[in-house]
């Protein structure tokens, strides 16, 4: 109990002097700098939007000038409306000119009205060429508003929608050089109030955007538009920043105001974005903020008080890792929190099962070992039986039959001792070898087919087939393998043909990536063949050991061993595989490596090279 009231002190003194007071100074400052940086954060994105508006504005009213450029500075239209005589040549003009202007007004999307206004009697009044007639410019709305010996002019008016409505729209008014002070002319272009709208309105802020001295020609709402700007967007016109809180259609927003000036004309804009939900975002973040941190500050009190009840479940963790080490499974905990009793025992208790599974390591090595030792016997044993036949006197043996053979007149015996010399050589010689070339395993297949030729006559043939690119003396073998698969063939494939058998054996690469093909080797006979499922019957055994007297024969318990040989040299994704059809053949199938490497040499050699 002693102990137990300690860690509860600890963990009162961690509370306060690590969590309370630390937690709390930290989240006013916290709360302080949040407060500021969202401010800062909304402040920013009304200056980029006020910014991204200005932008939009000064390349709509920049290309609308650059458009009406081609209209208004090309001299014929200039020598046409100041002209004092209107015959086929300036009609030919006036045509040209009302098609240029419809052009203008159909591909540019801006555009909501367009026409050019003159005083010359000459010209007639049409759509969009307007002669204003005796009573001149001064009824229009358009010319109440600009210097009328200004060249570029920004002004606003009211264009009619329907019989029963209108829109207050930008217009700019760009005075012709007639050269002549008599006969004027204006070309006058009113921008589109629901195209500015199509490309301005990305975002919920409030939006106002007026000329100065004008009400407002754009506005986010529909029915403020033609409404006066706020009175701060007069003050100090030519260099203008605002930013601050405004009263916008009865509500507080965040609001900035900028002006600019537009493309080759001396009158200013005025831009107006407001953020309603500015105040309140950051007044719901701070709330949210408060929350999270009474919750940060109450959340570790309540956690010392509940420890009490916790503590006995450390009680019965520590009893579970010892009840599995007490049984064998020595996967526990990693640790146990805390510095008391318990954590000293379970300290104890991971050294216990440390040292056991160190003593176990060992005595399974102590197996491990002997049982190398025993391999090693068995070994030395099998070389001891080997050494007791002298290949010497055997090979000298042979060698006299054959001799005596051939003094005997009988040729065929003494081929048949010769091949059958090659034969017990290459094999004696193979046992104490763990790799052999392949074209000495041909040559070993080459021996075995000989004498078979001279068993069964004109029933045995066979030739090799060996890629270009590949050169059997230079790949390495496990020795014995083909022999066994190529006397597989000719003992099953051909044992029902009477003559012309025929057995080839293929070698070639995969086809494939340089690093990651394999070398085939093809065993082919033109025998009986075997059914699908026999097939797949003999492709399953392969996998499967059984015994010597496995009603399968021979033949195919030597398949398994050939397969199981090669997986554990070369590795689990090499092998064979074996294809048929009734009545064409069958064809045994190995693959190997192309470098002809063994696993563990495979390994060794990217050990050496990671040491390297």
């Amino acid at each position: 109990m002693r102990r137990r009231g300690s860690v509860g002190k600890q963990m009162y003194r961690v509370l306060l002097f690590a969590i309370v007071i630390p937690i709390g100074i930290i989240g006013i400052i916290a709360a302080v700098l949040l407060v500021r940086q969202m401010n800062q954060r909304y402040e920013e994105q009304i200056k980029a939007e006020n910014t991204r508006v200005k932008s939009i504005l000064f390349d709509v009213t920049s290309s609308l000038y650059t458009n009406l450029e081609s209209i208004v500075s090309l001299q014929n239209y200039r020598d046409l409306l100041s002209g004092s005589s209107f015959e086929g040549l300036q009609q030919n003009e006036l045509d040209s000119l009302n098609r240029d202007l419809s052009s203008l007004r159909r591909i540019t999307a801006a555009i909501s009205s367009i026409a050019i206004y003159t005083n010359n009697p000459t010209i007639p009044s049409g759509d969009l060429v307007i002669n204003v007639g005796e009573s001149g410019f001064e009824k229009y709305e358009w010319y109440s508003g600009i210097d009328p010996y200004a060249w570029d002019t920004y002004t606003c008016m009211h264009v009619p929608l329907n019989e029963y409505e209108d829109a207050y729209e930008l217009t700019l008014v760009r005075r012709f050089n007639t050269g002549n002070t008599d006969n004027r002319a204006y070309a006058v272009v009113t921008i589109s109030s629901n195209y500015l709208r199509n490309r301005l309105l990305a975002t919920d802020n409030y939006m106002l955007v007026s000329l100065a001295g004008y009400p407002t020609f754009f506005a986010s709402e529909y029915d403020e538009q033609g409404i006066e700007m706020p009175e701060v967007a007069t003050a100090n016109p030519d260099d203008y920043n605002y930013l601050g809180d405004l009263m916008l259609d009865g509500k507080v927003a965040l609001t900035y105001v900028s002006s600019f000036v537009p493309y080759k004309a001396d009158n200013r804009f005025f831009v107006l974005i407001g953020d309603y939900g500015a105040h309140s975002a950051v007044r719901s973040i701070l709330r949210n903020y408060l929350i999270v941190l009474l919750i940060a500050i109450v959340g570790p009190i309540v956690a010392i008080f509940l420890y009490s009840r916790f503590f006995t479940a450390r009680v019965s963790s520590l009893r579970e890792a010892m009840h599995r080490a007490s049984t064998g499974d020595y996967d526990i905990i990693e640790s146990l929190s805390g510095d008391d009793e318990l954590t000293d025992t379970f300290n104890d208790l991971k050294l216990t099962t440390q040292k056991i599974r160190d003593n176990e390591g060992k005595y399974y090595e102590a197996k491990i070992r002997e049982q190398q030792l025993i391999n090693m016997q068995q070994n030395m044993e099998f070389k001891m039986l080997s050494g007791q036949i002298n290949p010497h006197f055997l090979y000298n043996t042979l060698e006299a039959i054959r001799m005596q053979a051939i003094r005997g007149g009988d040729r065929d015996v003494a081929t048949s001792v010769k091949y059958l010399a090659k034969i017990m050589h290459y094999v004696l010689d193979s046992t104490g070898r763990s790799v052999a070339t392949l074209d000495d395993e041909l040559k070993h297949v080459d021996s075995y087919m000989q004498i078979q030729r001279l068993r069964f006559g004109e029933k045995v043939n066979w030739n090799y087939y060996i890629a270009e690119d590949f050169d059997p003396k230079e790949y390495h073998i496990l020795p014995l393998l083909l022999q066994p698969i190529v006397e597989n063939a000719v003992s099953h494939g051909l044992k029902d043909m009477d003559r012309n058998g025929h057995v080839s054996v293929i070698v070639e690469y995969e086809r494939g990536d340089e690093p990651d093909r394999k070398l085939l080797i093809t065993v082919n006979d033109d025998g009986l063949g075997m059914s699908p499922d026999e097939v797949d019957e003999l492709n399953k055994s392969l996998e499967i050991k059984r015994s010597d007297t496995d009603e399968r024969g021979a033949g195919s318990i030597g398949l398994y061993n050939i397969h199981q040989r090669i997986k554990l040299y070369y590795g689990e994704e090499y092998g064979l595989l074996i294809r048929a059809q009734e009545g064409k053949g069958t064809s045994v199938v190995l693959s190997l490596p192309s470098d002809g490497i063994g696993v563990e040499e495979r390994a060794e050699n990217k050990g050496g090279n990671d040491e390297r």
